[in-house]
Protein backbone atom coordinates (compact mmCIF):
# COMPACT_ATOMS: atom_id res chain seq x y z
CA UNK A 1 0.00 0.00 0.00
CA UNK A 2 1.06 3.61 0.09
CA UNK A 3 3.18 5.16 2.65
CA UNK A 4 1.81 7.42 5.19
CA UNK A 5 3.43 10.80 5.71
CA UNK A 6 5.36 10.22 8.85
CA UNK A 7 6.65 7.27 6.93
CA UNK A 8 5.41 5.10 10.08
CA UNK A 9 1.84 3.49 9.01
CA UNK A 10 1.29 1.34 5.90
CA UNK A 11 -2.32 1.96 4.62
CA UNK A 12 -3.87 -0.91 2.69
CA UNK A 13 -5.42 -0.06 -0.37
CA UNK A 14 -8.53 -2.54 -1.80
CA UNK A 15 -8.97 -3.88 -5.33
CA UNK A 16 -10.12 -0.13 -6.65
CA UNK A 17 -7.02 1.29 -4.87
CA UNK A 18 -8.82 3.07 -2.39
CA UNK A 19 -7.19 3.33 0.99
CA UNK A 20 -9.29 1.37 3.48
CA UNK A 21 -10.29 3.15 6.58
CA UNK A 22 -9.58 2.55 9.65
CA UNK A 23 -12.30 1.83 12.01
CA UNK A 24 -11.28 4.02 15.18
CA UNK A 25 -15.20 2.90 16.87
CA UNK A 26 -18.00 2.23 16.28
CA UNK A 27 -19.07 5.49 15.28
CA UNK A 28 -15.66 6.62 13.58
CA UNK A 29 -13.65 6.32 10.68
CA UNK A 30 -10.31 7.59 9.65
CA UNK A 31 -7.66 7.97 7.42
CA UNK A 32 -4.48 9.32 8.36
CA UNK A 33 -2.26 11.35 6.28
CA UNK A 34 -0.70 9.39 3.83
CA UNK A 35 1.43 10.80 0.74
CA UNK A 36 0.02 10.76 -2.38
CA UNK A 37 1.57 11.10 -5.94
CA UNK A 38 2.83 14.76 -7.00
CA UNK A 39 3.84 15.76 -3.33
CA UNK A 40 1.02 16.28 -1.32
CA UNK A 41 -0.86 14.19 1.78
CA UNK A 42 -4.60 13.25 2.12
CA UNK A 43 -6.49 12.20 5.33
CA UNK A 44 -10.23 11.62 6.10
CA UNK A 45 -12.58 11.31 9.21
CA UNK A 46 -15.79 10.34 9.58
CA UNK A 47 -18.11 10.62 12.82
CA UNK A 48 -21.92 9.34 13.17
CA UNK A 49 -23.12 12.40 15.24
CA UNK A 50 -26.12 11.97 16.93
CA UNK A 51 -27.65 10.01 14.40
CA UNK A 52 -28.25 6.11 14.28
CA UNK A 53 -26.98 4.87 11.03
CA UNK A 54 -24.14 6.50 9.08
CA UNK A 55 -25.47 7.37 5.80
CA UNK A 56 -22.38 9.52 4.73
CA UNK A 57 -19.73 7.48 2.70
CA UNK A 58 -16.29 8.52 1.30
CA UNK A 59 -13.70 6.97 -0.96
CA UNK A 60 -10.11 7.96 -1.77
CA UNK A 61 -7.86 6.71 -4.26
CA UNK A 62 -3.88 7.91 -3.76
CA UNK A 63 -2.97 6.71 -7.31
CA UNK A 64 -5.08 6.37 -10.22
CA UNK A 65 -4.19 5.17 -13.92
CA UNK A 66 -4.02 7.73 -16.62
CA UNK A 67 -1.27 7.84 -18.29
CA UNK A 68 1.94 6.09 -16.72
CA UNK A 69 3.40 9.55 -16.41
CA UNK A 70 0.55 12.03 -14.51
CA UNK A 71 0.32 11.47 -10.74
CA UNK A 72 -3.56 11.47 -10.14
CA UNK A 73 -5.90 10.53 -7.40
CA UNK A 74 -9.38 10.57 -6.82
CA UNK A 75 -11.40 12.36 -3.94
CA UNK A 76 -14.70 11.87 -2.81
CA UNK A 77 -17.64 12.58 -0.36
CA UNK A 78 -21.08 10.84 -0.47
CA UNK A 79 -23.76 12.04 2.04
CA UNK A 80 -27.04 9.73 1.83
CA UNK A 81 -30.90 9.88 2.69
CA UNK A 82 -33.28 7.90 3.06
CA UNK A 83 -30.64 5.17 4.22
CA UNK A 84 -27.33 4.65 2.69
CA UNK A 85 -28.72 2.36 0.03
CA UNK A 86 -27.39 5.22 -2.79
CA UNK A 87 -24.16 6.54 -1.01
CA UNK A 88 -22.87 2.68 -0.44
CA UNK A 89 -23.35 1.74 -4.49
CA UNK A 90 -22.07 5.57 -5.37
CA UNK A 91 -19.26 5.16 -3.40
CA UNK A 92 -18.16 1.61 -5.23
CA UNK A 93 -19.52 2.83 -8.62
CA UNK A 94 -17.68 5.77 -9.07
CA UNK A 95 -13.97 5.04 -9.59
CA UNK A 96 -15.07 2.28 -12.24
CA UNK A 97 -17.22 4.37 -14.00
CA UNK A 98 -14.77 7.09 -14.09
CA UNK A 99 -11.88 4.44 -15.52
CA UNK A 100 -14.60 3.84 -18.19
CA UNK A 101 -15.30 7.10 -19.82
CA UNK A 102 -14.27 7.58 -23.49
CA UNK A 103 -12.78 10.85 -22.62
CA UNK A 104 -10.67 9.42 -19.39
CA UNK A 105 -9.07 6.97 -22.21
CA UNK A 106 -8.37 9.87 -24.29
CA UNK A 107 -6.30 11.37 -22.00
CA UNK A 108 -3.72 8.50 -21.98
CA UNK A 109 -2.45 9.61 -25.93
CA UNK A 110 -3.22 13.82 -25.25
CA UNK A 111 0.35 15.41 -24.99
CA UNK A 112 0.68 17.59 -21.98
CA UNK A 113 1.14 20.94 -24.06
CA UNK A 114 -2.26 20.52 -25.21
CA UNK A 115 -3.37 21.65 -22.08
CA UNK A 116 -7.20 22.97 -23.68
CA UNK A 117 -7.81 19.88 -24.84
CA UNK A 118 -6.71 17.85 -21.80
CA UNK A 119 -9.52 19.75 -19.62
CA UNK A 120 -12.16 19.70 -22.09
CA UNK A 121 -11.45 15.69 -22.18
CA UNK A 122 -10.99 15.98 -18.21
CA UNK A 123 -14.38 17.93 -17.67
CA UNK A 124 -15.75 15.34 -20.48
CA UNK A 125 -14.47 12.49 -18.08
CA UNK A 126 -16.61 13.70 -14.79
CA UNK A 127 -19.51 14.22 -16.86
CA UNK A 128 -19.28 10.24 -17.96
CA UNK A 129 -18.87 9.61 -14.55
CA UNK A 130 -21.82 11.14 -12.97
CA UNK A 131 -24.13 10.41 -15.72
CA UNK A 132 -23.38 6.57 -15.96
CA UNK A 133 -23.24 6.21 -12.31
CA UNK A 134 -26.50 7.41 -11.94
CA UNK A 135 -27.69 5.15 -14.90
CA UNK A 136 -26.45 2.14 -13.34
CA UNK A 137 -27.52 3.38 -9.24
CA UNK A 138 -31.37 3.82 -10.67
CA UNK A 139 -30.87 0.19 -12.37
CA UNK A 140 -30.56 -0.81 -9.07
CA UNK A 141 -32.69 1.17 -7.40
CA UNK A 142 -35.69 -0.35 -9.34
CA UNK A 143 -34.53 -3.69 -8.82
CA UNK A 144 -34.41 -3.45 -4.89
CA UNK A 145 -37.55 -1.05 -4.80
CA UNK A 146 -35.39 1.98 -3.11
CA UNK A 147 -38.05 4.90 -5.14
CA UNK A 148 -36.17 7.68 -3.20
CA UNK A 149 -33.03 6.64 -1.81
CA UNK A 150 -30.15 9.30 -3.04
CA UNK A 151 -27.40 10.86 -2.24
CA UNK A 152 -24.97 14.02 -2.72
CA UNK A 153 -21.37 13.98 -4.24
CA UNK A 154 -18.42 16.10 -3.99
CA UNK A 155 -15.64 14.75 -5.77
CA UNK A 156 -11.91 16.10 -6.99
CA UNK A 157 -9.04 14.68 -8.80
CA UNK A 158 -5.99 15.72 -8.46
CA UNK A 159 -4.17 15.61 -11.90
CA UNK A 160 -0.60 16.84 -11.87
CA UNK A 161 -1.41 20.60 -11.33
CA UNK A 162 -4.92 20.56 -11.97
CA UNK A 163 -7.78 20.25 -9.73
CA UNK A 164 -11.13 18.94 -11.59
CA UNK A 165 -13.95 19.63 -9.36
CA UNK A 166 -17.01 17.79 -9.46
CA UNK A 167 -20.53 18.21 -7.26
CA UNK A 168 -24.14 17.71 -6.82
CA UNK A 169 -26.66 18.72 -3.83
CA UNK A 170 -25.16 20.29 -0.93
CA UNK A 171 -21.88 18.42 -0.17
CA UNK A 172 -18.80 21.52 -0.40
CA UNK A 173 -15.71 21.70 -1.50
CA UNK A 174 -13.74 24.14 0.11
CA UNK A 175 -9.72 25.60 -1.30
CA UNK A 176 -7.83 27.06 1.52
CA UNK A 177 -5.08 29.69 -0.68
CA UNK A 178 -2.53 32.21 0.58
CA UNK A 179 -2.74 35.41 -0.16
CA UNK A 180 0.07 37.41 0.16
CA UNK A 181 0.16 41.64 1.29
CA UNK A 182 0.89 43.84 -2.20
CA UNK A 183 4.48 44.39 -2.37
CA UNK A 184 5.28 40.92 -1.87
CA UNK A 185 7.33 41.45 1.48
CA UNK A 186 4.26 40.98 3.11
CA UNK A 187 2.86 37.82 5.33
CA UNK A 188 0.57 35.46 3.82
CA UNK A 189 -3.42 35.21 5.20
CA UNK A 190 -5.07 31.95 4.70
CA UNK A 191 -8.31 32.70 2.96
CA UNK A 192 -11.10 29.78 2.79
CA UNK A 193 -13.09 29.85 0.17
CA UNK A 194 -16.59 28.04 -1.10
CA UNK A 195 -15.84 26.42 -4.29
CA UNK A 196 -19.39 24.63 -5.01
CA UNK A 197 -22.73 26.50 -4.75
CA UNK A 198 -25.20 24.13 -2.67
CA UNK A 199 -27.64 22.50 -5.27
CA UNK A 200 -31.41 23.85 -4.11
CA UNK A 201 -34.84 24.10 -5.01
CA UNK A 202 -35.56 27.29 -5.32
CA UNK A 203 -32.54 28.80 -7.53
CA UNK A 204 -34.49 30.44 -10.31
CA UNK A 205 -32.95 27.96 -12.71
CA UNK A 206 -33.25 24.18 -10.48
CA UNK A 207 -37.02 26.12 -9.74
CA UNK A 208 -37.96 26.51 -13.49
CA UNK A 209 -36.42 22.96 -14.59
CA UNK A 210 -38.02 21.04 -11.82
CA UNK A 211 -41.83 22.90 -12.91
CA UNK A 212 -41.23 22.28 -16.40
CA UNK A 213 -41.02 18.35 -15.35
CA UNK A 214 -44.12 18.84 -13.18
CA UNK A 215 -42.59 18.62 -10.13
CA UNK A 216 -43.04 21.42 -6.87
CA UNK A 217 -41.17 23.72 -4.95
CA UNK A 218 -42.66 23.82 -1.56
CA UNK A 219 -41.08 25.66 1.60
CA UNK A 220 -41.79 23.25 4.60
CA UNK A 221 -42.71 24.75 8.23
CA UNK A 222 -41.62 21.84 9.99
CA UNK A 223 -38.14 22.06 8.34
CA UNK A 224 -37.65 26.05 9.33
CA UNK A 225 -39.46 26.57 5.96
CA UNK A 226 -36.59 25.23 3.61
CA UNK A 227 -37.23 24.82 0.13
CA UNK A 228 -38.21 21.04 -1.15
CA UNK A 229 -38.71 19.46 -4.35
CA UNK A 230 -41.72 16.99 -4.53
CA UNK A 231 -42.95 15.15 -7.36
CA UNK A 232 -46.25 15.60 -8.82
CA UNK A 233 -47.41 12.14 -7.89
CA UNK A 234 -46.70 13.32 -3.99
CA UNK A 235 -50.74 13.56 -2.88
CA UNK A 236 -51.57 10.73 -4.96
CA UNK A 237 -49.02 8.40 -3.27
CA UNK A 238 -49.88 9.94 0.26
CA UNK A 239 -53.59 9.18 -0.20
CA UNK A 240 -52.67 5.58 -1.33
CA UNK A 241 -50.76 5.23 1.86
CA UNK A 242 -47.62 5.59 0.53
CA UNK A 243 -44.80 7.49 1.85
CA UNK A 244 -43.40 9.71 -1.27
CA UNK A 245 -39.86 11.69 -0.10
CA UNK A 246 -39.09 15.30 -0.46
CA UNK A 247 -35.73 16.18 -1.00
CA UNK A 248 -33.72 19.68 0.34
CA UNK A 249 -31.31 18.97 -2.79
CA UNK A 250 -32.18 19.77 -6.56
CA UNK A 251 -29.24 17.45 -7.83
CA UNK A 252 -28.53 14.38 -6.81
CA UNK A 253 -27.61 10.73 -7.37
CA UNK A 254 -30.84 8.09 -7.21
CA UNK A 255 -33.59 9.60 -5.80
CA UNK A 256 -35.38 7.63 -8.89
CA UNK A 257 -38.94 8.00 -8.12
CA UNK A 258 -37.63 12.62 -8.20
CA UNK A 259 -35.50 12.26 -11.32
CA UNK A 260 -38.50 12.16 -13.54
CA UNK A 261 -40.17 15.43 -11.62
CA UNK A 262 -36.71 17.65 -12.41
CA UNK A 263 -34.12 16.03 -9.77
CA UNK A 264 -30.90 16.61 -12.13
CA UNK A 265 -27.77 14.66 -11.74
CA UNK A 266 -25.63 16.84 -13.99
CA UNK A 267 -22.93 17.97 -11.53
CA UNK A 268 -21.28 21.81 -12.04
CA UNK A 269 -17.68 21.12 -12.95
CA UNK A 270 -14.99 23.56 -12.32
CA UNK A 271 -11.05 23.10 -13.35
CA UNK A 272 -9.03 24.95 -10.76
CA UNK A 273 -4.97 25.30 -12.69
CA UNK A 274 -2.78 25.59 -9.22
CA UNK A 275 0.09 27.65 -9.88
CA UNK A 276 -1.26 28.98 -12.59
CA UNK A 277 -4.63 30.21 -11.91
CA UNK A 278 -3.06 34.51 -10.85
CA UNK A 279 -6.44 33.55 -7.90
CA UNK A 280 -4.74 30.22 -7.26
CA UNK A 281 -1.06 30.52 -7.33
CA UNK A 282 -0.91 29.33 -3.50
CA UNK A 283 -3.02 26.49 -2.21
CA UNK A 284 -2.91 24.64 0.96
CA UNK A 285 -5.45 22.84 1.17
CA UNK A 286 -8.89 21.46 -0.64
CA UNK A 287 -11.48 20.02 2.08
CA UNK A 288 -14.52 17.88 0.77
CA UNK A 289 -16.84 17.48 3.48
CA UNK A 290 -20.69 16.42 4.04
CA UNK A 291 -23.29 19.45 5.35
CA UNK A 292 -22.55 17.51 8.86
CA UNK A 293 -19.56 20.23 8.63
CA UNK A 294 -20.41 22.61 6.32
CA UNK A 295 -23.95 23.70 8.69
CA UNK A 296 -21.82 24.51 11.68
CA UNK A 297 -18.59 25.81 9.95
CA UNK A 298 -17.82 28.43 8.06
CA UNK A 299 -15.34 28.08 4.93
CA UNK A 300 -12.60 30.58 6.68
CA UNK A 301 -13.18 28.73 10.08
CA UNK A 302 -12.44 25.79 8.10
CA UNK A 303 -9.42 26.30 6.86
CA UNK A 304 -8.07 27.99 10.42
CA UNK A 305 -8.93 24.39 11.67
CA UNK A 306 -7.34 22.42 9.09
CA UNK A 307 -3.75 24.80 9.33
CA UNK A 308 -4.01 24.41 13.40
CA UNK A 309 -4.09 20.91 13.41
CA UNK A 310 -1.70 20.79 10.52
CA UNK A 311 0.68 22.73 12.78
CA UNK A 312 0.59 20.46 15.57
CA UNK A 313 0.96 17.58 13.39
CA UNK A 314 -2.79 16.22 14.05
CA UNK A 315 -5.41 14.49 11.21
CA UNK A 316 -6.90 17.93 9.93
CA UNK A 317 -10.04 15.83 8.85
CA UNK A 318 -10.52 14.31 12.61
CA UNK A 319 -9.85 18.35 13.65
CA UNK A 320 -12.44 19.67 11.54
CA UNK A 321 -15.40 16.85 12.40
CA UNK A 322 -14.74 17.39 16.04
CA UNK A 323 -14.78 21.41 15.52
CA UNK A 324 -18.39 20.49 13.80
CA UNK A 325 -19.16 17.69 16.65
CA UNK A 326 -18.45 20.42 19.47
CA UNK A 327 -20.74 23.26 17.42
CA UNK A 328 -23.44 21.31 17.31
CA UNK A 329 -23.97 20.65 20.95
CA UNK A 330 -23.08 24.32 21.32
CA UNK A 331 -26.76 24.79 19.69
CA UNK A 332 -28.12 21.99 21.81
CA UNK A 333 -29.24 20.32 18.25
CA UNK A 334 -28.74 16.74 16.95
CA UNK A 335 -25.53 16.21 15.29
CA UNK A 336 -25.49 15.01 11.61
CA UNK A 337 -23.21 12.42 10.19
CA UNK A 338 -20.26 14.01 9.54
CA UNK A 339 -17.42 13.51 7.02
CA UNK A 340 -14.39 15.50 5.58
CA UNK A 341 -11.51 14.62 3.41
CA UNK A 342 -8.74 16.91 3.43
CA UNK A 343 -5.64 17.42 0.99
CA UNK A 344 -2.70 19.16 1.81
CA UNK A 345 -0.58 20.83 -0.63
CA UNK A 346 3.16 21.57 0.91
CA UNK A 347 3.92 25.23 -0.14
Amino acid sequence: GAMSAAGLTKVQTDHLGRIVPAQRSRFELEIPPVRCAGAWTVCAFQHIGSRLTQEDRFAVVPSLELDGKTPCSFLGVFDGTVGDFASENVRDLIVPKLLESPSWRALRTVPAARQGEQEKLLEQAVRDMYRTVDESLLRRCAKMTQHYATCTSVTVQVVGDLLVLGHLGDSRIVLGKEVFEAGGGGAATLVGEQMTTDHKPDQEHERSRIERCGGMVERLQNHNNKPFIRGGDFTMRKALGEQPMQLQYSRAFGAKDLKIFGLSNQPDVRIIRVGRDPAYQHVRFCILASDGLWDVVSAQDAVMVAQQACRQRKNPAEALVFDALEKWSQRGAKADNVTAVVAQFEP
